[in-house]
């Protein structure tokens, strides 16, 4: 067997290999899902889709995430970049996710999420003393800082952020359920989200793209939209009717 035989049976090998293990598991997808609209109408939620398709993912405004510190029993904040985010979720499995964030979802390729500075999110149960620990820490590091005005300062604001930003706390003892107060709290179990971010915009294309969810009234709709050819996915796309996420 020459060398380039060898090496393409090893390909196969590996891709055989990686296949069999994605159907004998559930617990991770090769499909990260961004899903758009929350709380919003379906023509609503389907024009964001659209832009989405036409100018990509960008990050959020929102650069702050509350908790409950349990020592004071306060309302406190981290500070984190604005990010851009999808979910690590099974398609069997999606349609818990959908009955928080909606019926319109891109799905993206794992890899090409990966080698576009996605991380999955670190999760942290804001009720345990590690993480009680680590804001007590920060607090008497930043006030030291602000109080020599360290150059340092700047740095380890720097740090904070990078942190507040791949970092979510919860409480992970609670069953998360569809409550928009909750989230803002960070009072919800958000570790069911199995959540990816990145705190650049995404210039994704269209191979970047595995699938389209919508509902089944808006299929019509969106084939004519894409005939246009301004969005981001190629024709042979597929697009689930989100009719179907409840019969896998």
């Amino acid at each position: 067997m020459s060398k380039n035989q060898a090496a393409n049976e090893g390909i196969r090998k590996d891709i055989s290999n990686r296949l069999l293990a994605q159907l004998k598991q559930r617990f991770a997808s090769e499909v990260l899902w961004h899903f758009v609209g929350r709380g919003k109408s379906d023509h609503e939620s389907y024009q964001i889709l659209l832009s989405i398709l036409r100018t990509g993912l960008k990050v959020g405004e929102k650069n702050e995430f509350k908790f409950v510190d349990p020592a004071t029993n306060e309302i406190q904040t981290l500070w984190g970049y604005p990010v851009c985010c999808l979910a690590d979720i099974p398609l069997k499995d999606l349609h818990i996710h959908a009955e928080r964030y909606g019926r319109f979802a891109i799905g993206f390729h794992k890899e090409s999420a990966i080698s576009s500075n996605f991380n999955p999110v670190l999760y942290i149960n804001q009720y345990s003393s590690v993480f009680h620990h680590f804001i007590l820490r920060r607090n008497e590091v930043e006030g030291y800082l602000e109080r020599t005005n360290s150059d340092i300062a700047g740095k380890f604001q720097e740090l904070l952020l990078l942190l507040g930003s791949v970092t979510k706390s919860g409480d992970l003892k609670a069953n998360p359920v569809a409550a928009l107060m909750l989230d803002e709290m960070q009072l919800n179990n958000f570790y069911y989200e199995r959540e990816w971010r990145s705190i650049y915009n995404w210039d994704f294309q269209k191979d970047d793209v595995a699938i389209l969810i919508m509902p089944d009234e808006t299929l019509d709709d969106f084939r004519k939209d894409r005939k246009r050819g301004d969005l981001r996915i190629d024709e042979d796309t597929p697009i689930l009717p989100f009719s179907m996420v409840y019969r896998l």
